[in-house]
């Protein structure tokens, strides 16, 4: 009979471990991703500074790049490097294969995970955001509030096409007279040769 009630206790234990695991699965997911998550450092395999006959050995001819071939483009261009030197130094992609080791979709997830941004660049329509973690040299680009992409590798400005608003570290730069874009929203002269670092005291 001791046996029985034994056993019954520790059944009864177990699906009461089991029940709040269940009811708290999200919460203890979020605590274990804050301790152990960071953005990847790698895509398809890919990694800053690996030789542009590496990637071309591992994925196979780009489908597409531009004339001078510092930017190409696999797998219907989802994803994209930026070459220096024939070295990667720069890599984003947006298809839903790429973006699913990110265990979030929106961006108060994200900050619940990795906090305040570094630079954030809002696009002049308001529809799109980029938001900067130095520490990874990770970008992650949100449509309405939807993770649409995610760029890694050596940061320079990472904006938005159409640029609005520009935040660095605090420091809201565009609107401004020291906003380092022009109307056709690429770099002005003076800050040509220049990054982020300019803004940073």
């Amino acid at each position: 009979m001791k046996v029985l009630k034994w056993i019954l206790k520790a059944l009864a234990g177990l699906i009461a471990v089991i029940t709040l695991l269940i009811v708290f699965s999200d919460d203890l997911e979020h605590g274990y991703n804050k301790l152990t998550w960071t953005p990847p450092l790698e895509v398809n395999g890919i990694t800053s500074g690996m030789s542009r006959s590496d990637v071309v050995f591992k994925l196979g001819e780009p489908e597409s790049c531009v004339e001078d071939k510092e930017r190409c483009g696999w797998d219907d261009s989802n994803h994209t490097m930026s070459f220096m030197d024939d070295l990667v130094y720069i890599q984003a992609a947006s298809s839903s294969y790429a973006l699913r080791s990110i265990p979030f979709e929106n961006t108060k997830d994200m900050k619940a995970l990795l906090g305040d941004e570094d630079i954030l660049g809002e696009s002049k329509d308001f529809n799109v955001r980029r938001y900067t973690y130095l520490k990874w040299g990770a970008t992650f680009t949100y449509k309405n509030d939807a993770l649409v992409s995610y760029m890694v590798g050596e940061v320079t400005w990472r904006s938005t096409r159409t640029n609005g608003k520009y935040v660095i570290t605090a420091l809201v730069v565009c609107p401004g007279a020291e906003c380092p874009f022009d109307e056709e929203d690429g770099l002005k002269e003076d800050f040509k040769g220049r990054d982020y670092t300019y803004f940073i005291k």
